[in-house]
Formats: structure tokens, C-alpha cells, sequence
């Protein structure tokens, strides 16, 4: 071989690689994309949280629900941020388990139809969704984790409306914007059903969805960011959970029940939605 078919071989050589290596960053700013896309933006504001209630037709005052947890409703302020328009998906967690090398997670249930790709993740323990939020915020340079349990309310009642649920209504019209249950109570993919006035889906319905906080009783006095992260084993060693998962409809108000499990509690089906603890909006990764 001559030494000019040598060089106009590694020329060749140098632009294949080159071009392999362009595919594989492309890909990858388009995955950091693709993250940032799917988040809704939620500007701040304060909100009474907890079960508000509604005035019947009578003229009545009455809770929506008969669970004194969601009460006394107290004043929230919260900051700006981003919340996951979908529910984490099967396959978007299987994706971050490949990456750090940890067995994917409900591995003896993939047979079953509702552990699809399309499908919401469940059967994590909490470690595993709080991490899986950090490795995403990594990704995109935006510090992200589970969302607290008064960011995750103020994002279903579409920025504090007294609604009865999570839904582009207020209300649960059966096979228009919620699952009918006569077609089974297992989740269905993410996105099935119109989002909330927000853009958010399925925060009524679906799974479940651990927050950061560990549980906690509400009080009357008005908090700002409240955010009950840091354990406190004598008071409680159960992280909270809102949505309704499998159960719930018109006459089961779920969106302010609030529920709490052990942190490696994977039996009940818990899902994930991360938020992203940045007051702006966010339109690009910060790299």
C-alpha cells in the first residue's frame, strides 16, 4: 500500500469516528432535551393546602374528604418551579438503571401488560426514585429531586384550585378523562387521558407517587417551601405518598389523601414524577 491510499485511509478512518462520535453526543443533548421538554413550568404563589372543602348545593360546607390527615388547612407559599409533565415511565427508568448498573427494577413482573414500557415505573423503593431524580437533574445541570409533598398538591390542584381532582375538569367523566374501571384497575400508559389545567397528567389515577417528605402532621400557621426531608426517626420513618393509584373515582376523592410507607416499601406500586428545585423557566440543559 502507497503512502497516499495510507493517508486517504486514514482520512477516511478519522471522519467515520468522527461522525460516530457527533451521533452519540447528538443523541445524548437530544435525551438532555427531550428531559427538559416534558417539564411544566409552575410559578410560584401561596395556597390553602390541604382538604378545602366546597360549599354543596344546599349551601352546605363540605370536605371532600372524611381523612382528618389532610387537615387543618393551612397557608402555603411556595417558590417557582418545574414539575414532570408524565409520570416516569418503565422505560425511562430502565434506562437510568442501565446506566449506574443496577438491576432493573420489578424484574419478575414484566410479563404483565401493565409493567410496558409506556407504563408508569413502579415497585421501586424510595431510595431508588429520590436517586433516579438526582441522576436526571445531573443530566440536565438543573438540581432535581422528588417533588415535596406541598409542590406535588400545588401542581395537581393546578396552582391551589379547590377541585375534587387532578383532572383537565375538576371532575372524572369515565373513559373521557379517567380510567373506566369497568376495564380493570391497573395503571395505563402515561399521558393516557387529558392533562390538568397545568399540563400535568395523570396526577389523579395511574400510580401513586412518592414525594421527598418524610410524613408529618399539618399545622395551622402558615409555612413557606415547606420541605420535611430531614429524618426524624422518633417522629416518623415513613415517606409520604400522593394519588390515587389503582383505586379511586368519582366517589373516592384521592387528590388529598395523604398516604406514607417505609422507604423500601415496593409492595404498594409507588411511582415518581421529579420536580426541578430552579425558580426560572427552563428551556435548554445548563452545560
Amino acid at each position: 500500500m502507497n503512502l497516499k491510499r495510507m493517508s486517504l485511509l486514514f482520512v477516511a478512518c478519522f471522519v467515520i469516528s468522527a461522525c460516530k462520535d457527533e451521533q452519540v453526543n447528538t443523541g445524548k443533548a437530544s435525551y438532555e432535551q427531550t428531559i427538559i421538554d416534558k417539564l411544566v413550568f409552575v410559578e410560584g404563589g401561596t395556597f390553602m393546602m390541604g382538604d378545602v372543602g366546597y360549599t354543596d348545593q344546599h349551601g352546605n360546607f363540605r370536605y371532600f374528604t372524611g381523612d382528618r390527615n389532610t387537615r387543618p388547612v393551612h397557608e402555603v407559599t411556595l417558590t417557582s418551579y418545574s414539575i414532570q409533565a408524565y409520570e416516569v415511565t418503565m422505560d425511562d427508568f430502565d434506562r437510568y438503571s442501565k446506566s449506574i448498573g443496577e438491576e432493573m427494577i420489578a424484574k419478575d413482573w414484566r410479563t404483565e401488560k401493565h409493567y410496558g414500557g409506556d407504563y408508569p415505573a413502579k415497585r421501586m423503593t424510595w431510595d431508588q426514585a429520590q436517586s433516579y431524580c438526582i441522576w436526571l437533574g445531573n443530566l440536565i445541570g438543573y438540581p432535581m429531586s422528588l417533588p415535596t409533598e406541598a409542590q406535588w398538591e400545588y401542581a395537581a390542584r393546578s396552582r391551589g384550585k379547590a377541585v375534587a381532582h387532578a383532572t383537565n375538569n375538576g371532575d372524572i367523566e369515565y373513559g373521557v378523562n379517567y380510567r373506566d374501571p369497568k376495564k380493570g384497575i391497573f395503571s395505563r400508559p402515561v399521558g393516557s387521558w387529558p392533562p390538568n389545567p397545568l399540563g400535568i397528567y395523570d396526577m389523579s389515577g395511574n400510580v401513586s407517587e412518592w414525594t421527598v417528605d418524610w410524613w408529618y402532621g399539618y399545622r395551622k400557621n402558615p409555612v413557606v417551601d415547606p420541605r420535611n426531608d430531614s429524618e426524624i426517626p422518633k417522629r416518623s420513618k415513613h415517606k409520604i405518598w400522593r394519588g390515587s393509584g389503582a383505586i379511586g373515582g368519582k366517589g373516592q376523592i384521592q387528590l388529598y389523601r395523604r398516604g406514607a410507607d417505609e422507604k423500601d416499601n415496593i409492595g404498594a406500586g409507588h411511582g415518581l414524577r421529579c420536580a426541578v428545585n430552579h425558580p426560572g423557566k427552563i428551556t435548554q440543559p445548563n452545560k
